[in-house]
């Protein structure tokens, strides 16, 4: 049974500039051993937002899925605090399940046209006529009348040869 996946909780500092994606805020507690203080370090997620519901300074929870593309490693789980309209209003986030189910489709989808492909040339390879095969490297430099191998200059010294003989 996999791990359940890491829930992280953030602010969007960027939507609506990329298509069903944000980038995500999210900040830790770090200790400086040399000046031994705690500090805020933050670090930038991008996220994937299928629905394009999120609005800049809202607050998220977000968690690690299989990456949707390149950079984005993580989708929205739900909105905590959301800014400007409510949470209702918008449209609504897909769950975990409702991920993984579209996810397991376009797998099964793939794989089923990859099938498909791949049964269509093994059909058109058995169905096509036999090919006539080219003759060899040898076959081609064997002179047919003599038997022997001519290639290059070999093949003048041999005309001469049949020439003196006549």
């Amino acid at each position: 049974m996999p791990a359940p996946p890491q829930a992280l909780c953030g602010v969007v500092v960027s939507a609506g500039r990329m298509m069903k994606a944000v980038k995500v805020r999210t900040a830790k507690q770090v200790y400086d051993t040399f000046l031994q203080k705690h500090y805020t370090a933050y670090q930038s997620h991008l996220v994937s937002d299928p629905n394009s519901s999120l609005r800049t300074g809202d607050v998220v929870r977000i968690a690690a899925r299989p990456p949707a593309s390149k950079h984005i490693r993580h989708v929205v789980t739900q909105i905590l605090a959301p800014w400007g309209p409510p949470a209702e209003e918008r449209p609504p986030i897909p769950s975990l399940e409702d991920l993984d189910a579209q996810y397991m489709a376009k797998r099964e989808a793939r794989a089923a046209r990859k099938r498909e492909r791949l049964k269509d040339a093994k059909e058109e390879r058995v169905g096509a006529p036999a090919m006539e095969q080219e003759p060899s490297m040898e076959e081609r430099d064997t002179d047919v009348a003599g038997g022997r191998k001519v290639d290059g200059a070999e093949e003048s010294v041999v005309l001469e040869r049949n020439m003196a003989d006549q």
